[in-house]
């Protein structure tokens, strides 16, 4: 099975680095789904080389060893995406800062890469990837723990508020009147966006809040400094 989900995460950085990933970063920034977010993350993952918690597929008979490291794998990222979502969303969104926030939640090439292969992602969209495979750390074996299943009821709630940020800072959305019906798209107002967004910064933080209080009883248990809240 490990072999299996290297071999899928392999693929999953090729399909990435030639279609997948690429045509979103290349094309109008439109308003995502669930699915695009959980696509992207998934591919978000593989790029940057996080493996799957090697106790999904039996791992080593030391269960703290193993959360450990799982720890050190996903915290630093999703504690990044934490302080990003806490200390410079709020004041992004009171200024109107539609282009910082659409870079947060979006894919784009990395400037750094000459070769126009690898992606990088917006400091919101890729703490998704860790949130969800550290949550996946908590279960041992095919048997999904009660404090994974939580965990991962929150990253969902997590992916709706990014939807909400999304469709905030696209250029375009689809039409709400009449012409909508036959496909017709327009430019969010200023309101809209406003609206999005605060009701995303409520939604994302809340979920990242239910999500955080469970790892915390996790880090607590093993004696790790805990998570300030959002």
């Amino acid at each position: 099975q490990e072999c299996e989900m290297a071999r899928f995460l392999s693929l999953c950085c090729v399909f990435a680095s030639l279609v997948g990933v690429g045509a979103l970063a290349t094309q109008p920034r439109l308003s995502l789904s669930r699915r695009d977010i959980s696509k992207l993350t998934t591919l978000g993952a593989a790029a940057l080389a996080l493996p799957p918690p090697s106790f999904a597929s039996g791992g080593s008979t030391d269960l703290k060893t193993d959360r450990t490291v799982a720890m050190n794998k996903y915290l630093p990222r999703v504690k990044g995406g934490r302080d990003y979502w806490a200390n410079q969303l709020p004041g992004q969104i009171s200024g109107s800062d539609w282009t910082a926030i659409g870079v947060a939640v979006s894919v784009r090439p990395d400037p750094k890469d000459r070769r126009g292969q690898m992606k990088k992602y917006g400091p919101i969209l890729g703490m998704v990837g860790p949130l969800e495979l550290w949550a996946s750390s908590f279960s041992r074996g095919a048997q999904r723990s009660p404090d994974t299943a939580d965990m991962l009821a929150a990253v969902e709630e997590f992916k709706l508020a990014i939807e909400l940020l999304d469709l905030a800072t696209a250029e375009k959305v689809k039409d709400g009147g009449l012409f909508g019906f036959f496909g017709a798209t327009k430019e969010p107002s200023a309101s809209e966006r406003e609206k999005n967004a605060k009701l995303a910064l409520a939604k994302g933080s809340k979920a990242l809040n239910d999500y955080l209080k469970v790892a915390n009883g996790q880090l607590k248990a093993m004696g790790e400094p805990l998570l300030p809240l959002v």
